[in-house]
C-alpha cells in the first residue's frame, strides 16, 4: 500500500513538471519551526495517551515550478523534526498475593525525517497563495525515552515488567495544506498543517506477567503525527 501511494505521488509530480509553462523556475531555501504532536489509538480496555506537543526545526531546499500565471508546483526537500511527550497509567496485579500496583509513566519521542513535498499552489492574488499537496517523510533517526513511578500499591514488591518499547515505521505519508504570503518576489512566508495519514509506529508496554498467576497483557498504542509549520523561503 505504501509503495503504491509513493509511486502515485512521484508520478503526479513528474507529469506536473512536464506540463509546466514557459515562465522561469525559481530555486531557494526554506527554514522554519513546527509544533508537532501525536495522535494515538489504544487497544481495548486501555486508557489513551495524555499528549503534549513539541517544537522542532525544519529546513531545506525549495523549487517553484510555474504551470501558468496562477498555478504552481512548489516542491520541497526538507529536514524536519517531529515528536511529542506523553504519559499513561497502568495497573499490575499479583493474583497469589491479592495485590495490585498502579504506575504512572512518562514518555518522550523525538523523530527526524527527510520530507518530500510536491505542493500544488494557487495564487489567489499577488501576495497570497493557497497550497495543498501530499507529503512523503522518510525516517532518519529516532529517540524514545521511558520512565515510570509506582503511585499506589505495596512498596516492598519489586516491579519485574519490561520497559515500554517503540517500534517505528520508516515511511510516513501525509497531507499538507496552508497559505503562502509573498513579501516580495524573493521572500515568502508559509504557514501550513501537515496531517499524517499513516501510523508512525507503536508503543507496547507489558502490564501483566503470567508468572504471577495472571493472564499476560500489554498496552499497545498506535501513533500518528501532525504538525503546524511556520517557515520563511528565499527564492533566487
Amino acid at each position: 500500500m505504501k509503495k503504491i501511494i509513493t509511486i502515485s505521488i512521484i508520478s503526479i509530480f513528474t507529469l506536473s513538471i512536464s506540463a509546466q509553462s514557459l515562465l522561469p523556475k525559481k530555486y531557494g531555501v526554506k527554514f522554519g519551526i513546527n509544533s508537532s504532536s501525536i495522535n494515538s489509538t489504544s487497544n481495548d480496555g486501555v486508557e489513551n495517551l495524555n499528549i503534549s506537543s513539541s517544537i522542532g526545526l525544519t529546513g531545506g531546499f525549495y523549487m517553484q515550478i510555474p504551470l501558468n500565471d496562477i498555478w504552481y508546483i512548489n516542491t520541497e526537500l526538507l529536514y524536519t523534526e517531529r515528536g511529542g511527550s506523553f504519559n499513561f497509567n497502568y495497573v499490575h496485579d499479583y493474583a497469589p498475593l491479592n495485590s495490585r500496583d498502579e504506575y504512572s509513566t512518562e514518555n518522550t519521542l523525538k523523530l527526524s525525517y527527510v520530507e518530500f513535498n510536491p505542493t500544488l499552489s494557487f495564487k489567489a492574488s499577488e501576495k497570497l497563495a493557497l497550497n495543498i499537496g501530499p507529503s512523503l517523510s522518510f525516517l532518519i533517526s529516532e529517540a524514545y525515552t521511558f520512565s515510570e513511578e509506582k503511585i499506589k500499591g505495596d512498596s516492598s514488591i519489586v516491579n519485574t515488567l519490561d520497559d515500554a518499547i517503540y517500534e517505528s515505521e520508516s515511511l510516513n505519508v501525509g497531507l499538507n495544506f496552508g497559505l503562502s504570503f509573498y513579501v516580495n518576489e524573493s521572500f515568502l512566508l508559509d504557514a501550513n498543517i501537515n496531517a499524517g495519514l499513516m501510523s508512525i509506529g507503536t508503543i507496547t508496554k507489558e502490564t501483566q506477567l503470567p508468572s504471577f498467576g495472571n493472564i499476560e497483557k500489554s498496552n499497545i498504542y498506535e501513533l500518528s503525527n501532525y504538525n503546524f509549520v511556520i517557515a520563511f523561503a528565499y527564492l533566487f
